[in-house]
């Protein structure tokens, strides 16, 4: 690697010297030196620097007057000084490039579908459809990358489709510096790389040393103050300000003073009055939105505490200069104060009025009357290992025994001596044992308090705070041992942050909750915290990030109700007896993330997931889905008899996907799916929590047909026709229990279908798992497809579909041919499927079917192809089949079968109905015998030629039907007992009449 360094005072300077380093030819050279590394003046200015050069060659204009090595065919300038992941970088590559709007699609889909299997947002990595993309844009096109890199790592910029190889010499210009990153560290990262041909650094040549370092600052901080879009968000200068404010804290106190920047920089700001007061909460929204901009290294501080490094390698650093700056010397505002070895003196701040912000650390003062009383404008105050004067002077009995009468005596003074909490913003107690500064007494004063640090702390009554601090913006409470009431945090209701990490509680607190109206709260931690049992943020609309790690063994019900939360994460958390979960109202629940190797021990009896209600619906109220053909009874059975198993309502089966780690516990208890397109939702479902053994089924009859279905409804009402009720669905106790999938999904618009379209899909696990599924009021489906895997619907028992009018073929069955497909299945209901030509696509095995109902399926051409071998309808009790028009077979025999001569034996058949089936001509075209038919109701079936045969001792079964048709069956003789005599027939007094043999016809 070459290093070259570079004297430049201004940005244009060391603009002109890259371009001559861009613009060297080296295609005929060994070494071909396009890859170009810039880190600035110590790491300021690298970020304006390469601004600059992308701005300079973008200008169309200038590319007659270029050299012809500054010609390029694409200038791509990328900014991911602030890091998100690999696949963000890709994006942004290709929105440089103008890839067409199908191109970026695929980055929305494929961050969707991480978005379903919770995966973090960092480690998103390329996609390869993308990398094809890009690849054959820039093929044979000379680009110029210029890169602002704000991970930790270099890039090989082939991963995403970018090839610096080849004749076309392209090149690339890159730094790890920018946003005042500043981070020594990172020049080491270069020096070890292997694809970074040249290293160039820059330093002063003439300029004045304080002049340039505020130069590069302001420059710098022009790019920090924009938002994405490009408009300020902050005056630069102000910016500018901001950054030199923490450049000389850092200098001048980082070797003795902790400064916690990364917590408490917008606090240094708006407190010390570098970002004006004018409007507090613009201020404080100004102040986060910088602090996250600004990417100033925690290694700074280290950087600047070595003293020799101070000597050596950073003695010409620019930064030195900023202590000879007066702006700095600021002791009427900044006050920070460290006295390890004895008292501080009553009177050392008697005079600093005008005193903003103050850190006391390991100083030792009198608790009852603080030093820092007389400064009224004080904002920020941090005290941290400091120590009560009277504890250290007496002995520690003596101490206890007057703990009562101070505090009695704090009581009885005026507290107008304490009014300098009066403008306090921000309040951070370190290891600091002084739990009366958070007396009901002071708090009181605390009126415009946002921000209250507590570390440490111990044996602290915090119940005070429980209808006070209404004006908190972020609480921090962490390894602290404290007393707490429940819900000592639920009238905080402009809380945004809450961190309760760590702690141990005393006695009264068993409940951590949020406000219940809080619309601001948005990120929670809690982190090992004994002796919790419940942690309810229901109704905190803005509530997003939630992180539960470390020791919660007393944990047992966790509600999220009412949040948008995308993916709980318990993967770090020790649970060992979390008993429900609760999830309604959850719109933006993307994935639930169970610990890495759940125990049984860890799965909860209650499971409530609801991503179907709107917010705009008050809470407490159960979700009613309307729908103008829903089954009630069956929703109202639902809700009652599965209080004890778990219960998903949602509109996207991909979230699914996060119940794989815990599927074992669908052995063990009952699961009810409920799936729903937002055309028919209404109400938001917040629902109470047992387990019966019979869900009982909205009788079909009473179904009312829908206006498209009234054409083949004809002049007949549903209910006159059917003879048998949909049976029951059957939830067991114990062993292999109930995963039941509801779908109700009218019209279209639904995720179900955009991967495979017009295929129902769900995670295979699903598929192996659920006992019953029941889809209706859909007409996007075509066909509820075979499980990826190949494994089959092989413990359904229950199954219904009913009106879904775009549907060919209800189940593809899977190519694996050894698959038990629906070998348990007992209950199959259809219903209006007006474009359905097939049930079955292949031969299955269905030993267990004991109903068969088909109505107004008008295509319908066979219903299941019979595998001949075996026990295949065995169990089967009830056939029946109305107004399907095309029907040619009911069992179609196997392609494969040559046993035409065989009997199909039948022996638990009871009833048969078919009614309006026209061109059906067999049952199956191999005989049957049914020794235990009862009934047999038959209308308008005029190709139907057989029945089945009865048994030897068969009761004669009742046979309604029309005469003619009668007199017209095929019959084998008694002998095969299929004969006339042993049926009891009987007509009705109407049946079809003979037709005249002359025309009507005028």
């Amino acid at each position: 690697m070459r290093t070259e360094v570079i004297e430049a005072d201004t940005i244009d300077a060391a603009v002109e010297r890259i371009l001559n380093e861009l613009g060297t030819d080296n295609r005929r050279s060994s070494n071909r030196e396009n890859v170009i590394y810039f880190d600035g003046w110590n790491g300021l200015g690298a970020f304006a620097v390469l601004q600059a050069v992308a701005k300079r060659l973008a200008v169309s204009s200038e590319l007659s007057m270029r050299p012809a090595g500054l010609v390029f065919d694409e200038i791509i300038h990328i900014d991911c000084s602030k890091w998100e992941s690999r696949r963000a970088m890709q994006r942004k590559i290709a929105e440089q490039l103008k890839l067409p709007d199908s191109v970026m699609e695929i980055f929305d889909k494929q961050d969707e579908e991480d978005d379903f299997d919770g995966l973090y947002q960092g480690s998103r990595t390329e996609i390869e459809q993308v990398f094809t993309e890009i690849y054959q844009t820039v093929q044979n096109r000379r680009f110029l990358l210029i890169l602002h890199n704000g991970s930790n790592e270099e890039i090989d910029i082939f991963n995403f489709g970018l090839s610096l190889g080849g004749y076309a010499n392209s090149k690339m210009l890159w730094t790890f510096q920018g946003r005042f990153r500043l981070d020594p560290k990172m020049i080491d990262n270069v020096k070890e790389s292997r694809t970074t041909n040249v290293l160039i650094l820059a330093s002063r040549d003439r300029r004045d040393p304080h002049d340039l370092w505020s130069y590069l600052v302001n420059h710098e901080a022009e790019q920090v103050s924009l938002n994405k879009h490009g408009h300020s968000i902050i005056d630069p200068a102000v910016a500018a300000q901001c950054v030199l404010y923490m450049l000389k804290q850092s200098w001048i106190g980082s070797h003795i003073i902790d400064y916690n920047w990364a917590i408490h920089s917008s606090n240094y700001w708006i407190c010390d009055g570098i970002i004006a007061l004018t409007d507090i909460n613009q201020a404080w929204q100004v102040g986060n939105a910088l602090q996250k901009k600004v990417l100033l290294s925690s290694n700074m501080d280290n950087r600047f505490n070595n003293d020799e490094s101070r000597v050596t390698t950073f003695s010409s650093h620019p930064a030195c200069s900023v202590g000879c700056m007066p702006y700095w010397i600021s002791t009427t505002t900044c006050g920070f104060v460290l006295s390890p070895s004895g008292a501080i003196a009553d009177n050392m701040f008697q005079h600093s009025h005008m005193l903003g912000v103050l850190k006391l650390s390991r100083c030792t003062f009198s608790f009852s009357s603080p030093p820092f009383l007389s400064c009224h404008s004080l904002r920020f105050l941090w005290l941290e290992h400091c120590q009560d004067l009277r504890r250290t002077t007496r002995a520690t009995d003596l101490y206890h025994l007057d703990a009562s009468k101070e505090e009695k005596e704090l009581d009885n003074k005026t507290m107008m001596l304490w009014e300098c909490f009066q403008s306090l913003l921000v309040l951070d107690v370190c290891y600091t044992y002084w739990d009366q500064i958070l007396s009901a007494q002071v708090m009181d004063l605390m009126t415009q308090l946002r921000e209250l640090n507590v570390m440490g702390a111990k044996n602290w009554n915090m119940s005070h705070l429980r209808g006070r601090l209404r004006n908190i913006r972020k609480l921090r409470v962490t390894k602290s041992t404290c007393f707490f009431n429940n819900d000592v945090f639920s009238e905080m209701e402009t809380m945004e942050l809450l961190d309760f990490s760590k702690n141990t509680i005393g006695q009264g607190m068993t409940s951590l909750s949020g406000p219940a109206s809080n619309s601001s709260l948005k990120t929670v931690t809690i982190d090992g915290c004994q002796g919790l049992k419940i942690i309810s943020f229901r109704g905190c609309k803005k509530l997003k990030n939630l992180f539960l790690k470390g020791s919660l063994e007393s944990l047992e019900e966790l509600d999220l109700s009412g949040t948008r939360v995308e993916s709980p994460d318990l993967s770090e958390g020790e649970i060992s007896i979390l008993k429900r979960i609760i999830l309604l109202s959850c719109e933006k629940l993307r994935a639930l993330l169970w610990p890495a190797y759940p125990l049984q021990k860890t799965w909860p009896d209650v499971l409530r997931i609801d991503t179907t209600a709107t917010s705009g619906y008050p809470q407490g109220v159960e979700a009613v889905h309307s729908h103008p053909y829903v089954d009630r009874s069956f929703q109202q059975h639902k809700e009652e008899k599965f209080k004890d198993g778990w219960q998903i309502s949602l509109t996207d089966t991909r979230l699914l996907r996060s119940l794989y780690p815990v599927r074992y516990y669908f052995w063990d208890a009952s699961l009810h799916i409920d799936i729903y397109s937002p055309s028919i939702l209404c109400g938001s479902n917040f629902q109470g929590t047992s387990s019966d053994k019979l869900v009982q089924v909205q009788p079909h009859r009473s179904t009312i047909m829908d206006s498209e279905y009234r054409d083949v409804l004809k002049d007949s009402p549903v209910e006159v026709m059917m003879m048998w009720d949909c049976p029951k669905i059957y939830i067991t106790w114990r062993g292999p229990t109930t995963c039941n999938i509801k779908v109700i999904m009218h019209r279209q618009g639904n995720k179900l279908f955009e991967d495979s379209p017009g295929a129902l899909l769900f995670p295979e696990f699903i598929c192996e798992e659920a006992t019953s599924l029941h889809l209706y009021d859909n007409s996007s489906i075509t066909g509820i497809p075979a499980p990826p895997g190949g494994s089959g619907w092989k413990c359904v028992r229950w199954c219904r579909v009913e009106r879904c009018p775009t549907i060919h073929t209800v189940f593809t069955a899977p190519r694996v041919s050894q698959v038990d497909n629906f070998g348990y299945l007992e209950t199959f209901w259809v219903s209006q499927l007006l474009s359905a030509c097939y049930v079955w696509d292949k031969t299955s095995l269905i030993e267990y079917l004991k109903l068969l109902h088909l109505d107004h399926c008008p295509r319908l051409v066979h219903v299941l192809p019979l595998f001949t071998r075996g026990r295949a309808l065995h169990a089967l009790e009830t056939l029946e089949i109305v107004y399907c028009g095309d029907l040619k077979e009911v069992f179609p025999l196997d392609p494969e079968s040559d046993k035409l001569d065989e009997v199909i034996e039948l022996p638990s058949l009871k009833g048969i109905h078919l009614h309006e089936l026209p061109t059906l001509q067999h049952i199956c075209r191999l005989r049957m015998r049914a020794p235990s038919l009862e009934t047999v109701k038959i209308r308008g079936c005029w190709s139907l030629r057989r029945l089945p045969a009865v048994g030897h001792y068969t009761k004669p079964p009742k046979v309604d039907c029309e005469k003619e048709w009668w007199d017209n069956l095929e019959w084998d003789g008694l002998e095969k007992n299929h004969h006339p005599a042993l049926y009891q027939p009987s007509h009705s007094l109407y049946y079809k009449a003979q037709l005249p043999r002359v025309s009507v016809l005028r």
